[in-house]
């Protein structure tokens, strides 16, 4: 079962966890893929191109990213100073959005506490997302599950 942050299960209704599983079915990911490969393959299963932005944006201080629908195209935009590895996980999150239908990426109108973890996980669609990121970043990963852990 994918963690957050804290190292916690993300706990996602059984009726979340199939619509996440039938997401994730629709792409083939194997290990090495980049982060590229799993955007054009979202893409193709979308039937859009996808556009990324890394921002700086005083905007962004408290979102890690989001996206928008057009007509021609998705566009993804995810905060720039943040390491690699978070950048990476963001933007798996922003695809899962995509892979499971959801058509916008609400935010909460007052945050449920200071707790971001909880911010993040705050409805349905949240977790189905931050459940497909982990997953997305397994199935690509070179390594075994027992490396990553333990080097």
């Amino acid at each position: 079962m994918p963690r957050k942050y804290d190292n916690q299960p993300i706990r996602i209704s059984p009726q979340s966890r199939i619509r996440a599983e039938d997401a994730l079915s629709k792409i083939r990911l194997s290990p090495g893929m980049t982060a590229n490969d799993v955007v054009e393959t979202v893409a193709e299963v979308i039937g859009k191109p996808i556009v990324l932005e890394s921002t700086v944006d005083d905007r962004f201080k408290t979102t890690t990213g989001t996206f928008a629908i057009t007509l021609e195209f998705v566009f993804i935009v995810f905060r720039g100073i943040d390491p690699h590895s978070y950048q990476m996980h963001s933007l798996f999150h922003e695809l899962g959005h995509l892979l499971c239908g959801h058509t916008n990426c609400e935010r909460p109108a007052t945050a449920p506490d200071s707790d971001p973890t909880r911010q993040l996980l705050w409805n349905e669609a949240e977790r189905e997302a931050e459940f497909l990121a982990y997953k997305i970043a397994a199935l690509i990963s070179r390594k075994p599950r027992s490396s990553q852990a333990f080097g």
